[in-house]
């Protein structure tokens, strides 16, 4: 037991919200102050602490448990995308049940990119109002030949020295493998790691925060604008060129819409959807030149030149946003989206980013939770925002922006 649990539980005696010297400012005070006000509503004792942004500690909230000795649900977050629960129900099996099968519910509805503190306030709201939990398949047969055989005399020992070899073999490819592709793998998540944007941001618009998000843009993005001015000086190839273009039109843009003390909640949104464009088109050239470094190093002169080069480079992007809700988060995969009797496009299906959230309610049948223009789902209006689906078809978004204002 450490003395930093002790101090955890005790603090948790009068304040059912502790947070860690590591997480101080670093939370959005907003989204905590609701979670607490919802602590106070459940029929049982909840208690958070929020730690850094290193992830939770789950052996620190299996210990402030203890040292608590009391009875409820002990929530762990971090500054990030975290999230960890234990519990302590003397003879309450049910409840026992009901926490952990809301987390489950929970962890249905969010995607691992969905804000730690927003996650917090949706399992409190599913503890609030319980959900029917995810059915899972039990009791299916084990497969015909799935049993495990035995067998004695010298031939076992001929099967085990067999199978060891084979082992080794395998062990030693994929540690090749392993070696060759690492390096890579590792620049193209430093690359898409770089220009994803804060959760926080996605936070902060959620609230209405705007001058909150101003300051945020002003911090969090200064990397992109020192990498476009950067690049601009650069000898580029035509299409890096335009790449950074587009990049510097998406940002520009972007900024407008954020100073704009008028700007709508649909529109900061949009504003979040251009700074993740201009990111994968800065993360884009950046892993071309990249490549095409390596390539040369590989074979003077060679050119790369097939789709097959453009989409391993594609994978180390970052994620475009949800586009029924930017706020949900990074997108998860493309779905056909039906926009029946939404607009202008009604009666259409088409293929668009989703979170899981959505990818959830589209496979279970529900409807898709759009983020509203005023009073209304925004697809049924005439925005840019609505003509594009947030740049997901049409033409360019910036292009289409631009005209709309003229």
């Amino acid at each position: 037991m450490t003395q930093q649990a002790q101090t955890i539980a005790e603090a948790l005696n009068t304040d059912p919200v502790y947070v860690t010297n590591a997480a101080q400012g670093e939370m959005n005070e907003t989204l905590l102050q609701k979670a607490e006000t919802k602590i106070d509503g459940l029929d049982f004792d909840a208690f958070v602490i929020v730690t850094g942004g290193e992830g939770v500690d789950r052996n620190l909230l299996e210990q402030v448990k203890v040292f608590n000795g009391g009875e409820g649900v002990f929530i762990m977050i971090d500054t990030n995308t975290d999230l960890a629960v234990d519990y302590a129900f003397d003879d309450q099996h049910d409840l026992q049940m009901q926490v952990m099968d809301q987390l489950s519910v929970g962890r249905d509805q969010w995607s691992y990119s969905t804000p730690s503190v927003t996650k917090l306030n949706m399992l409190l709201d599913l503890y609030a109002d319980p959900q029917e939990a995810p059915e899972w398949e039990t009791g299916q047969e084990e497969a015909p030949g799935s049993e495990v055989q035995t067998v004695e005399g010298a031939g076992s020992t001929a099967t085990l020295f067999l199978g060891g070899a084979v082992l080794v073999l395998a062990l030693v490819i994929a540690i090749i493998w392993f070696a060759r592709s690492r390096r890579e793998r590792k620049q193209a998540a430093r690359t898409r790691r770089q220009f994803e944007l804060p959760a926080r941001l996605l936070d902060r618009v959620d609230d209405l925060q705007r001058k909150t998000l101003r300051e945020g843009l002003s911090e969090d993005t200064t990397e992109l604008a020192d990498e476009i001015t950067q690049l601009q000086t650069q000898n580029l190839s035509t299409s890096d060129a335009e790449g950074v273009e587009r990049a510097l039109d998406a940002y520009q843009m972007a900024r407008t819409i954020v100073d704009d003390s008028e700007a709508e909640r649909i529109d900061l949104a949009g504003a979040m959807v251009l700074l993740r464009q201009a990111g994968r088109e800065i993360a884009e050239v950046k892993l071309h030149r990249s490549a095409k470094r390596g390539a040369k190093a590989r074979k003077s002169g060679a050119a790369r030149t097939s789709g097959s080069t453009r989409s391993a480079r594609t994978q180390g992007l970052p994620q475009s946003l949800c586009t029924v809700n930017p706020l949900h988060g990074e997108a998860r995969s493309n779905q056909l989206v039906s926009t029946e009797r939404k607009g202008h496009l009604a009666g259409r299906s088409v293929r668009v980013p989703v979170c899981g959230s959505c990818l959830s309610d589209l496979h279970s049948g529900h409807e898709l939770q759009w983020i509203y223009d005023g009073d209304r789902p925004y697809v049924e209006g005439r925005s840019a925002w609505a003509q594009t689906l947030f740049g997901a078809i049409g033409g360019d978004l910036v292009t289409a922006l631009h005209r709309q204002r003229s």
